[in-house]
């Protein structure tokens, strides 16, 4: 990005993504797991959410080293694209897991 207010802007929409996304997580576990689980299981997702912060930022820095900082800029793509193809398998089990919780409410 050239502009420094460009950035502000896009890191300003950044957050109408994560805002549900962090809903989603915080649903779809507790309604996953066992009432006596569900502590543990929210304590796994709140730790989850900085690793992947200090994970990505590692190899970003490692691509901006090896590479530039304009191809840092699709780091962001291949996680988006790898957290997609690994949630592919659960898209029949969300399902399920959203009647198991209206069964339990």
């Amino acid at each position: 990005m050239q502009s420094v207010l460009a950035l502000g802007v896009a890191l300003f929409f950044n957050g109408f993504a994560i805002a549900p996304l962090i809903v989603n997580a915080y649903g779809v576990a507790e309604s996953a797991v066992p009432p006596g689980q569900i502590t543990e299981t929210l304590s796994w997702v709140v730790a989850g959410m900085p690793l992947g912060g200090a994970l990505s930022s590692v190899i970003a820095g490692l691509v901006i080293d090896n590479y530039g900082a304009q191809t840092a800029y699709w780091v962001p793509l291949g996680f988006m694209i790898a957290a997609l193809v690994a949630t592919l398998p659960y898209f029949t089990t969300y399902k399920a897991l959203i009647g198991y919780s209206s069964k339990h409410d």
